[in-house]
C-alpha cells in the first residue's frame, strides 16, 4: 500500500516552538550531528538570502514522555500524540535549535548577526564580541531582541536591520512532507531514511547497519542515549564509563563502586538526565573555557565527573570561578593529578557542595603547587600512543585558532573537532630522516587542501600566526631547507605552549586565586 504524505510549510517561528514543546523527536537510529560551523553560518546565509533550504521529511505519530537535547537545547517533555519524528532534516533542525533557543553552542563556535557587515558570522569562543554583532538567540524573540537593542544602544539604522533579519528568520516557510507513523511500523521509517541517506553526506556502513537494526522510540540503554544526546555537541563522543563515573559523581557517590550498587531504587532516568545537562555544561566548559575542542584531546578524563558534579549544582558559575576553573583544568593537568584515579576522585567530588566559591577555593587547595619548572623545556616527539602531554601540545596549537590557508575557505576557521571526528588527519611537513617527529611538523590544516610555501609568502601576517608560521620559516620551507624550518618553528612553537600554560594556569597573577568580590560581600552580611 503507498505511502500517503501530507505537503506543509512550517515557519522557522512554529519549528522553533513545536522543539521547545517536545513535539520535535529525534529517532535513535538517526547518527549523530555532522555539521561543522561552516555548514551551519551557510544555513544561517540561506535563510537571510531566501535561498532554498530542502524539505523536511517528518513522521507524525505518538511520542512518550521523555528527556530531549536537540543541540544545545535540551528539556523534559509529556507524551505527546502528534509528535514530529525526523527522518530528513536533523542537521537543519539541531542547527536552528542551538543557535535561536539557546545562548550557547556545546564545543561549537557561536554564530552572530554582524549588522555592519549585513551577514551572519561565526564568533569567538573566549574574546567578548564586537558590540553591533548580534547573538543569534537574540533574533528568535521580539521581546528579548528589544531587550538587547535597548542595552546596546546602537544606532537606529543598524537597530532597524536587527529587527528585518529577525523577522525573516522567524518567517522563513520550510516546506516538510509529513508521513502517517502509528507508533509501530519502523521498518518503514527506516527503510526510507537509509534511502534518503544515500545522498548528500551518506552514512558510514556500520551506522546504516545501527539504524536498520535499531527502533524509534529506544532500544538503547540510558548511558547510550546520554552519550548520543552529547555526541550532539560537537566535541566527539564520551565513552559509557565516563558516563557512568559522571553519574556517580552528580549523585554525590563513591567512584570505587558501580553505579548499579549505589542507586539503591533511586529513578536511574532522573538521575542521567541531569547527567546529560551537567555534561553538556561540562563540554561547552572544557571547548570554550579551557580551549579543548574535542574530547579525544582531553588530557585527563578525569576532570569530567569532577566538573560535572560541580556544574549540577552550579550550572551557571561566577565568571571568576569559570577563571579560577580554568586554572585548576591547567594546573592539574601539569601535576598529573587530573589523571583517573578513585583515591585522587573522591576529594575533589567532596570538595564540592552548594558553597560555589568555597567549592572552587577548595578544588584549588587540593592541588599540588604549579611552578615555572613544571614547564615543558622542550617539545615532546610524536612517538607511541596518546599522551596527556601530546594532547597539551596539540591544545596550544588550537589556542592560536587556525585558519584555512588556501583555496575557497582561505581565512575561515579550521574546523578543528570536525576534521579530529572523521579521522582526517592535519598537514604534516616531512621531517628530515632520523629527527625527532613533533608537533613542528604538524599544521592543524586540511589535508585535502594543498599549500604551497610560496604562494603562503604572500598571506597576512595574522593568517600565518594562527599556525604559527612566520617569514624566517616560510622562507626555510619553500627552500627546501626542512631540517631549518622544523627548527626555526620549534622554537616559536615551545614559547607559546609556554606562554599559553602560564597564563591558563595563572602563574603569573598576583591575584592569589582570590575568590569573587561578591564571596566578602556575602559573608559580611551573613
Amino acid at each position: 500500500m503507498p505511502t500517503e504524505l501530507e505537503t506543509k510549510t512550517f515557519s522557522v517561528s512554529a519549528l522553533l516552538d513545536a522543539i521547545r514543546k517536545g513535539r520535535v523527536r529525534i529517532p535513535h537510529f538517526q547518527r549523530g550531528f555532522r555539521w561543522n560551523d561552516e555548514d551551519r553560518r551557510l544555513l544561517f546565509d540561506s535563510l537571510q538570502s531566501g535561498f532554498p533550504i530542502g524539505t523536511l521529511l517528518l513522521a507524525r505519530g505518538e511520542a512518550p514522555a521523555a528527556h530531549i537535547m536537540l543541540g544545545g537545547f535540551a528539556a523534559t517533555v509529556p507524551q505527546t500524540p502528534d509528535a514530529l519524528w525526523v527522518v530528513d532534516g536533523q542537521q537543519r533542525l539541531v542547527t536552528l535549535a542551538m543557535a535561536l533557543l539557546e545562548d550557547h553552542s556545546g564545543a561549537y563556535r557561536p554564530l552572530f548577526f554582524d549588522l555592519e557587515a549585513n551577514r551572519f558570522v561565526t564568533g569567538p569562543r573566549r574574546r567578548s564580541a564586537p558590540p553591533y554583532w548580534v547573538p543569534t538567540h537574540v533574533l528568535s524573540s521580539s521581546a528579548v531582541l528589544n531587550k538587547w537593542l535597548r542595552e546596546t544602544a546602537i544606532s537606529a539604522e543598524l537597530s532597524d536591520r536587527a529587527d528585518a533579519i529577525a523577522s525573516r528568520l522567524r518567517e522563513y516557510a520550510v516546506p516538510a512532507y509529513l508521513i502517517p507513523y502509528d507508533g509501530q511500523n519502523d521498518q518503514l521509517l527506516q527503510e526510507i531514511f537509509a534511502r534518503v541517506n544515500q545522498r548528500g553526506r551518506a552514512l558510514e556502513k556500520h551506522e546504516v547497519f545501527q539504524a536498520l537494526h535499531s527502533s524509534v522510540m529506544g532500544g538503547k540503554g540510558p548511558i547510550d542515549r546520554v552519550r548520543d544526546e552529547l555526541v550532539q555537541l560537537g566535541f566527539g563522543e564520551l565513552d559509557g564509563s565516563q558516563i557512568e563515573k559522571a553519574a556517580i559523581a552528580v549523585a554525590g557517590g563513591d567512584p570505587r563502586k558501580p553505579l548499579q550498587d549505589q542507586v539503591n531504587g533511586k529513578p536511574v532516568a532522573e538521575l542521567l538526565e541531569r547527567t546529560s545537562k551537567s555534561l553538556a555544561l561540562t563540554v561547552e566548559f572544557l571547548s570554550g573555557d579551557a580551549g579543548v575542542p574535542h574530547v579525544s584531546w582531553l588530557p585527563y578524563a578525569g576532570v569530567i565527573p569532577a566538573l560535572a558534579r560541580f556544574l549540577s549544582i552550579h550550572p551557571s558559575p561566577h565568571p571568576r570561578n569559570r577563571e579560577l576553573l580554568v586554572r585548576w583544568f591547567w594546573r592539574g593537568t601539569l601535576t598529573r593529578e587530573h589523571r583517573t584515579d578513585n583515591y585522587i576522585d573522591l576529594p575533589k567530588w567532596r570538595a564540592i557542595d552548594q558553597d560555589e566559591h568555597g567549592s572552587v577555593q577548595r578544588l584549588l587547595k587540593l592541588l599540588s603547587p604549579v611552578t615555572e619548572e613544571d614547564l615543558p623545556s622542550a617539545l615532546q616527539p610524536l612517538v607511541g600512543g596518546r599522551s596527556a602531554r601530546r594532547s597539551t601540545e596539540y591544545i596550544s596549537l588550537a589556542s592560536l585558532e587556525p585558519k584555512v590557508l588556501a583555496g575557497e575557505a582561505l581565512g575561515q576557521d579550521v574546523p578543528l573537532a570536525s576534521l579530529i571526528d572523521h579521522q582526517l588527519g592535519f598537514f604534516e611537513v616531512e621531517p628530515i630522516p632520523g629527527s625527532d617527529r613533533t608537533i613542528a611538523s604538524i599544521l592543524l590544516h586540511p589535508t585535502d587542501i594543498p599549500l604551497d610555501p610560496f604562494l603562503l609568502t604572500g598571506l597576512a601576517e595574522p593568517l600565518l600566526a594562527s599556525h604559527g608560521l612566520d617569514e624566517p620559516s616560510l622562507r626555510a620551507w619553500a627552500a627546501g631547507d626542512t631540517q631549518a624550518f622544523i627548527s626555526l618553528r620549534s622554537a616559536q612553537l615551545l614559547s607559546h605552549l609556554r606562554r599559553f600554560l602560564t597564563d591558563a594556569a595563572g602563574l603569573h597573577t598576583r591575584d592569589q586565586d582570590r575568590q569573587p568580590l561578591d564571596a566578602y560581600f556575602a559573608e559580611e552580611g551573613a
